[in-house]
């Protein structure tokens, strides 16, 4: 059974936050949850929102801001740009996650990174509770591990910039 289209009273609760060129402006909302399934032609900034949890169906064109949200976990959705999770509350990342610009988790309490997370910009692990970092982690960019308690870059994972420690 296929998961259901909103109603039109579902995408009315998103009314006046969504913009001419499709983006969605929920920053410090008072919104919980998000319909499914949901496309978002442009950017989703949820930042400072007390949004729980973002749904499984979601497709955002753009950029992801989610910083300073009450999320605990970031499902494996399609994002067109980077994803900011800074200052949020995410402890989990799905296995494969594949982000198509910078992926920020400084200041979140995530303590270990998924399997095969490709990150296509940098990826910023500052202040995080991250020991160790996966053997297949792939970055396009410049990896940040200050602030974190990462000793050793494992030989086989591929940064194609600067490791800043």
């Amino acid at each position: 059974m296929g998961k259901k289209k909103p109603h039109f009273v579902d995408t009315l609760k998103l009314h006046g936050y969504i913009d001419n060129y499709g983006n969605v402006r929920l920053n410090n909302s008072p919104l919980t949850e998000l319909p499914e399934p949901f496309e978002v032609k442009g950017f989703l900034d949820i930042e400072g929102s007390q949004i729980k949890r973002l749904p499984d169906g979601l497709t955002v064109n753009g950029y992801v801001n989610a910083a300073n949200t009450v999320l605990t976990r970031f499902p494996k959705i399609e994002v067109g740009g980077y994803i900011n999770l800074t200052g949020s509350k995410v402890t989990v990342l799905p296995t494969g996650l594949k982000v198509n610009g910078d992926l920020s988790l400084v200041d979140t309490p995530i303590a270990a990174l998924p399997r095969r997370l490709n990150v296509k910009g940098n990826l910023y692990l500052g202040n995080t509770k991250v020991k160790t970092l996966p053997p297949d982690l792939r970055v396009d960019g410049n990896l940040y591990i200050r602030g974190t308690q990462v000793e050793t870059v494992p030989e086989t994972v591929r940064v194609g910039g600067r490791i800043y420690r």
